[in-house]
């Protein structure tokens, strides 16, 4: 086993050691209550996911291979069907999704999930090796680590850029008069004088970070400019344990011009309204009502007796007779991404967009 601190050994060295050794294994990152796993296969990465962080439904929506209801139906079987069947697998059998599709979105997972730990300066990382007697079946896709560490590096300079989240940029000069870069039209098709840079990355097939370069870079061109209006961004905060879901409901709310900020746990409710100050408060109900048990606990409080809030739950609720329920708008698991942006558009008293 291989193991260390992050604050020793960066993470590109280890890639390169299990990469040249070509070894078969598992690579974990822990960095407190993050954790990340990276499966190799003869020295090429197979899999790779971050809990919290990016999760293969939400790139399969971003991608336009999956709607947002077919991935939380898909996450309803995993789980109470076919436990340990990996979701992409699942899509597959079902007929929901090509099997080079999901390569390609597994490549794209790959490549989110390292890139995002290769910042990492701190946390500790163990790597196991497969068992030399076990019985190894080589993994049907697999990515070139090496080739993988190359192209990551190449786009952290290529798309440095100081364009933020807020911006919001209006059309300006002539884009045919110009040589656009790679993804630009795209890009540009997005610009409205609205909408916030956040939500235009949350539409595209493209990484925040890239779609923040192509913006600086279409300004740079004179293509666009900054507009001197603040991006008109409600915060909306989020609460479920549930990672996937958690990840697919900040981006339905991005997408429609939304500040999203998470809490994985119930009981983190109350301080993350404290430190957000949200304009509504999406909670993911669990099977237990969990969830309105919390919403009871903030109408108790006088700053939060009126905090919008909507509720998704697996069925109807029935108050009970001798307690009801507290005040709150409610919306039935699997939801379609419009239902939801239309439902806390209208609880922040904005049209939906």
């Amino acid at each position: 086993m291989i193991e260390g601190s992050l604050r020793n050994v960066p993470l590109a060295d280890i890639f390169q050691v299990i990469a040249t050794g070509q070894k078969s294994g598992v690579l974990t990152v822990q960095r407190g209550a993050a954790r990340a796993r990276i499966y190799f296969d003869q020295g090429r990465i197979g899999y790779a996911h971050v809990a919290p962080g990016v999760h293969l439904g939400e790139i399969l929506v971003r991608m336009d291979l999956l709607t947002a209801h077919e991935v939380q139906e898909l996450l309803r079987r995993q789980h109470t069907e076919n436990p340990g069947t990996q979701l992409g697998e699942m899509a597959v059998r079902l007929g929901l999704l090509k099997q080079e599709d999901l390569h390609k979105a597994i490549d794209r997972q790959v490549l989110e999930v390292v890139g995002d730990l290769l910042t990492w300066s701190e946390g500790r990382f163990y790597f196991t090796d497969t068992p030399a007697d076990a019985t190894h079946q080589p993994l049907e896709h697999t990515v070139d680590a090496m080739n993988l560490l190359l192209t990551l590096a190449a786009r952290q300079e290529e798309f440095a850029t100081d364009v933020g989240p807020d911006a919001v940029f209006v059309r300006a000069g002539d884009p045919t008069r110009v040589e656009m870069p790679p993804g630009g039209w795209e890009v540009l098709a997005s610009v409205d004088g609205r909408r916030s840079a956040r939500t235009i990355a949350a539409e595209l097939d493209l990484t925040e970070r890239h779609v923040y370069y192509l913006l600086g870079r279409l300004a740079e061109l004179g293509v666009i400019e900054l507009s001197p209006v603040v991006a008109d961004d409600p915060l909306v905060l989020v609460v479920s344990p549930n990672t996937a879901l958690q990840r697919l409901i900040r981006l339905g709310l991005q997408r429609a011009g939304f500040t999203a900020a998470a809490a994985y746990r119930y009981d983190e409710t109350e301080a993350a309204i404290e430190e957000h100050h949200p304009s509504a408060v999406v909670i993911d109900d669990d099977r237990e009502g969990t969830a309105w048990e919390v919403v009871r606990e903030m109408r108790r409080r006088p700053a939060h007796a009126h905090m919008p809030v909507l509720v998704l739950v697996d069925e109807e609720p029935r108050p009970g007779l001798f307690r009801r329920l507290p005040r709150a708008e409610t919306l039935l698991k699997p939801f379609h991404e419009l239902r939801l942006q239309e439902l806390v558009s209208r609880l922040v008293g904005r049209k939906a967009t």
